[in-house]
């Protein structure tokens, strides 16, 4: 149940975020920090993926690479709002990780200067030097400091962050004993107008969905109903527009909500006219609710079973194309892992913060329906590249940086010998 990260990990140590996992003494657990998923210590694990057995301080560091791929991609993965980081600076750490140098990162980028790198470098270590200020300054106005209010985690996907959700854990328990003052199932005696008391009921009820369970319309109404008959019509429109649940277009299906804005949450017009249709849906007055079975998805094995199968897909790398049809100019470049380039390359194109200038200034003038993407080559891998990286990471998560280093260097010369054939230059590109 919940949104996003465990809980944990916003407590946990430094070291422990960076490992990806945590020890709790109390119940004897290891605990995943990315998903929660336990595991008790002196149980033995089976690795879906090798077969091997292991026990489980040593299995959460297959379960992560399995299952979220390495620590640091994951972080990488979160939303700006979580990690104040831009996505070209993320490509960059992504690329500093792997060892390579200023040179090799205008290369690879087909733009800017070894300069402008080292200056990407300079703002990363700042950024750096502040946090572990702002750390130690945290901790020193802690110290001693005995009746400081605790607040409650703030799910992920929340749309907005800000004041309404500075709710701490008393001014919560209170509210929950306010509004559902027979017990935490209910029934909601009323509901709130304030955002603050708001977020603190929306809150509690989406601890009532399961994040593995597909639900159908009518089965989320029979569980809104159990808290309130005449408002589960507008808890289910604010669950959605809060971040708390997602759904398909026609309203089909519903889930847990476990993406943020830069993975696909909606937000600005789409949110707006998802908005309306729940209370065109509201306004219809819907009284009744037709209960049918929820589909669940696979038992824990099978999802396990999947999910090692997904990750271990071929990882396709190479050269691809992005054309302006307008004028025919075009920009090469090379990626080791294409699937979905184009969605991210548009999406820096659309942020305004493409790495080559020329490409950004036209496609804001010219508009991006006009531009196409097409893949040119990809490297012949004979199918050993995967697309969990475990060809990249070692058991314990670290990235080899010699193997990444000779994927890179592999697609930098296609790119080149693609440059050297098409000579996007000048009028005819934008490298």
């Amino acid at each position: 149940m919940g949104n996003g990260l465990d809980e944990r990990f916003w407590s946990a140590a430094l070291t422990e975020m960076k490992q990806g996992y945590v020890y709790d003494v109390k119940d004897d657990h290891y605990y995943c920090l990315i998903c929660g998923e336990p595991f008790e210590n002196g149980e033995i694990f089976r690795s879906t993926e090798s077969g091997r057995f292991f026990e489980a301080k040593k299995y959460v560091h297959h379960h992560i690479i399995e299952k979220h791929g390495s620590v640091l991609d994951y972080l990488l993965g979160l939303d700006k709002k979580a990690t104040g980081l831009t996505e070209l600076q993320k490509e960059m750490i992504r690329d500093f990780a792997a060892g390579f140098s200023d040179n090799e990162i205008v290369k690879r980028t087909g733009s800017g200067s070894a300069s402008t790198i080292r200056n990407h470098r300079f703002v990363l270590k700042e950024k750096g030097k502040q946090a572990k200020l702002l750390l130690a300054i945290m901790e020193l106005m802690e110290q001693g400091v005995t009746d400081a209010p605790q607040f409650v985690t703030i799910h992920r996907t929340a749309v907005q962050v800000d004041e309404r959700f500075a709710i701490t854990t008393d001014e919560y328990g209170e509210m929950i004993k306010k509004y559902f003052p027979d017990g935490p199932k209910g029934p909601l005696v009323s509901f709130p107008r304030k955002e603050k008391k708001k977020i603190a009921i929306l809150r509690h009820i989406a601890t009532f969905f399961h994040a593995d369970t597909i639900y159908r319309e009518a089965e989320v109404n029979e569980i809104l109903i159990s808290f309130s008959n005449k408002e589960y019509v507008t808890l289910r429109r604010y669950l959605i527009e809060y971040g708390y649940l997602d759904r398909k277009e026609d309203g089909s299906e519903y889930w847990v909500r476990m993406k943020g804005k830069e993975e696909g949450i909606m937000v600005g017009k789409e949110q707006k006219q998802d908005s309306k249709k729940e209370q065109k849906k509201e306004s219809q007055g819907e009284q009744t609710a037709t209960v049918t079975k929820s589909t669940k998805g696979p038992d824990k094995a099978k999802r396990k079973q999947l999910t090692a199968d997904y990750q271990d897909r071929e990882r396709k790398m190479g050269v691809y194309q992005i054309t302006n049809n307008t004028n025919g100019r075009m920009f090469i470049g090379g990626s080791t892992n294409l699937d979905g380039l184009w969605n991210k390359e548009k999406f820096m194109l659309d942020l305004g913060s493409h790495s080559n200038k020329e490409m950004q200034k036209e496609w804001k003038q010219f508009g991006g329906e006009n531009f196409t993407f097409e893949i040119l080559e990809t490297v012949n891998t004979d199918g050993l590249i995967r697309y969990n990286y475990k060809d990249v990471f070692d058991e314990e998560g670290k990235e080899l940086g010699d193997v990444a280093k000779r994927y890179r260097r592999d697609v930098e010369s296609m790119r080149e010998q693609w440059i050297k054939k098409l000579q996007p230059n000048g009028d005819s590109g934008y490298n």
